[in-house]
């Protein structure tokens, strides 16, 4: 297993220690540390890591300086392509043929890709159709509309169209979180559309809240059902004593006091022999790796 920092966990000016400081505990333990580009960095802090690529492995969170998120709901594999190609050869910076990418929104309309302002961009591409009381969590009630399920047929098309328009990559798809508009939130349509899976846990979490399933349970079927490359682990601050309407993907440390219990799912992780588990902590540091680490000995 890969044990990897996502770029969140590091800045311009103290990537090279944290690197060397992770890479010297991950490998004391048996494992090989690695890095993720997450689809937020900028270009600056991106050419400082691409020289890294011949040193650590790496994987890519898709896009990275994109001008739109891929959506596989909108559209056909015609009009998707020249993003899809622009985001995928990105990839060969750093020696990665994972293409994996959140691709399920519920529109037609390009969707801006500015992380910094995430929820804005999602607003604005989105709209409020599918708001839950006016917030930016989605109406579950909507799972159940034909139209979510004309689009989930569609996405369904051209995914089965991006795989092939990519044969030497493994185009996977990651679960979403819980906002407007995001199509892949729950257990089971993660299970019937999804061969090849990028597993995020702090969104699995969020929608185990907001849809009423059992987190654990369900972590252990979507894992033992589909093909997961890697997984996200963070802690999620919320519990379902919060209003589903202030849901928020939290991305804090592992000592922080969360819920999840994530203990269980990492070892399980670990004995289902998944190849990556990323750190997608926001200052992620020594003390998560050291918490995971622990979990997983």
């Amino acid at each position: 297993m890969i044990i990897e920092y996502s770029s969140v966990c590091l800045n311009e000016d103290n990537y090279i220690e944290k690197i060397e400081e992770a890479r010297g505990l991950v490998s004391a333990a048996g494992y090989e540390f690695g890095v993720q580009i997450h689809n937020s960095i900028d270009e600056s802090f991106l050419c400082k890591l691409v020289p890294l690529a011949g040193e650590l492995p790496f994987s890519v969170h898709s896009p990275i300086l994109a001008k739109y998120f891929l959506n596989l709901a909108a559209g056909d594999i015609g009009t998707l392509k020249p993003d899809l190609v622009s985001a995928a050869s990105k990839l060969a910076l750093f020696g990665t043929d994972l293409f994996f990418f959140h691709g399920f929104f519920l529109t037609d309309k390009p969707i801006v890709h500015d992380m910094k302002n995430y929820r804005a961009a999602m607003r604005e591409g989105i709209g409020p159709e599918y708001s839950l009381r006016g917030s930016f969590i989605m109406d579950p009630a909507f799972f159940e509309t034909e139209q979510y399920r004309a689009m989930k047929e569609n996405f369904r098309n051209n995914l089965a169209a991006a795989k092939d328009l990519f044969p030497g990559l493994t185009v996977a798809l990651e679960n979403d979180f819980v906002g407007i508009g995001s199509g892949l939130q729950r257990p089971q349509e993660i299970v019937e559309l999804v061969d090849d899976l990028w597993f995020d846990t702090g969104h699995f979490w969020c929608a185990s809240l907001v849809h009423g399933f059992d987190f654990h349970e369900e972590c252990r079927r979507v894992l033992d059902s589909v093909k997961v490359h890697g997984v996200h682990v963070n802690h999620n601050l919320l519990t379902d004593a919060d209003p589903p309407e202030t849901i928020r993907d939290s991305h804090a440390h592992l000592y922080a006091p969360s819920g999840q219990n994530l203990k269980p799912i990492v070892r399980y992780i670990r004995d289902r022999n998944i190849p990556r588990l990323t750190l997608e902590i926001v200052d992620g540091d020594i003390e998560d790796l050291k918490i995971v680490l622990g979990w997983m000995d």
